[in-house]
């Protein structure tokens, strides 16, 4: 393994390689050189939901290790022969001297994931919403269950892939993001 500068490693990954799985402990980022990484939640079970791909030069990702000390939320997999620079905490301020196009990028990225759950903070609460008003307007009816009602909704307002059951994206939903209040 090489270093990139400021004490970085270098990473290559060849095709179909895990670079990092979720549930590890860690305390690092990665920003994309060249190549192309997907993200799973759930990778290589029944429930695999892919999350996003990541192909643009200096694409970061892996963050909440670098930032949080979370452990990873996800398993990166690469779709292709890739190369990365693995970023370190104790060399994080140096890369960005070193790099502030870079740095814009990495803002950029987590600006951009943050649009992305607040709109679907937005539709999860539209579809609370909703639930809410259908209990209140059909208190003398039959009733279905909130998960029942939840399935019937979610793919029409939260954009559920047609591949995924909408309780499993509502289940993958709320470990990534809390619960839909």
């Amino acid at each position: 393994m090489q270093n990139y500068d400021a004490g970085n490693k270098v990473v290559n990954l060849e095709k179909g390689h895990v670079l990092y799985h979720q549930g590890d402990e860690c305390n690092t980022m990665f920003v994309l050189l060249s190549g192309a990484v997907e993200l799973f939640l759930n990778y290589g079970t029944k429930d695999q939901f892919a999350l996003i791909v990541l192909s643009e030069k200096g694409s970061s990702l892996g963050e909440m290790g670098l930032l949080e000390g979370e452990p990873r939320n996800a398993t990166a997999v690469a779709l292709e022969d890739s190369t990365l620079v693995e970023l370190e905490e104790a060399h994080f301020q140096e890369f960005l001297e070193k790099h502030p196009n870079l740095g814009v990028k990495i803002i950029k990225d987590l600006a951009g994931r943050f649009n992305v759950v607040t709109d679907e903070l937005l539709s999860a609460q539209d579809v609370v919403r909703t639930l809410v008003g259908e209990i209140e307007s059909d208190k003398n009816k039959e009733k279905k269950s909130i998960r029942e009602r939840l399935k019937g909704i979610a793919d029409v307002l939260l954009d559920v892939p047609k591949d995924v059951p909408p309780d499993l994206y509502v289940t993958c939903y709320t470990r990534t993001h809390g619960n839909l209040h």
